[in-house]
């Protein structure tokens, strides 16, 4: 049972590409100025990133603060099986999109540039989503609410999160430059 439905996430991951790089496409041919809210434009972000961190690392909190929170509302409310098949193909076109306009502005570079961007937070994102799911469910069939339960069910991911935020402020940026570099 298993197999298949990482089998049906994998094929919702992949929809999620595959929508995402058709968006990119069609945008392409019908209004291709739509785009540059889209592209990213690493060159001057990855600078401005280097010199000021102070305000991005705010920034970077509170983004990903209320995405969190949002996430762990949503996850509360919603069904565990059915969020994760919704951000699988959300992902899935959020990736798709980057991945076919930064390969299409700048090719085989663009692929590089849109995968260093994604890497290594993303990582930490995934886990911290995929540990609040599994904590969920565990609280939902023990049916009751132990204080280790709701820990690993939201400080884990909390902290796991925060692990991510501090990559995506001191260690992507890096990895862009040296991206770009060459």
């Amino acid at each position: 049972m298993k197999e298949f439905k990482i089998s049906w996430l994998l094929i919702s991951g992949f929809a999620g590409i595959v929508l995402g790089t058709i968006f990119a496409n069609c945008m392409e041919h019908m209004n291709p100025s739509a785009l540059a809210v889209f592209a990213i434009d690493q060159y001057s972000v990855t600078g401005w990133l280097l010199q000021g961190r102070g305000e991005f690392s705010l920034y970077l909190l509170r983004q990903r603060g209320g995405q969190f929170l949002g996430m762990l509302l949503l996850g509360f409310l919603c069904n565990s099986i059915l969020l994760v098949f919704a951000l699988t193909l959300f992902g899935g076109f959020v990736w798709g999109l980057v991945l076919s306009l930064e390969t299409m502005r700048m090719g085989i570079h663009g692929l590089l540039l849109a995968v260093s961007c994604f890497l290594p937070q993303c990582i930490c994102y995934i886990l911290a989503i995929w540990i609040f799911l599994v904590g969920k469910e565990q609280l939902r069939q023990g049916q009751g609410m132990s204080a280790g339960g709701i820990a690993k069910c939201v400080l884990l991911p909390l902290c796991i999160t925060m692990l991510g935020v501090a990559l995506e402020i001191w260690v992507s940026p890096e990895l862009v430059q040296w991206v770009l570099r060459y």
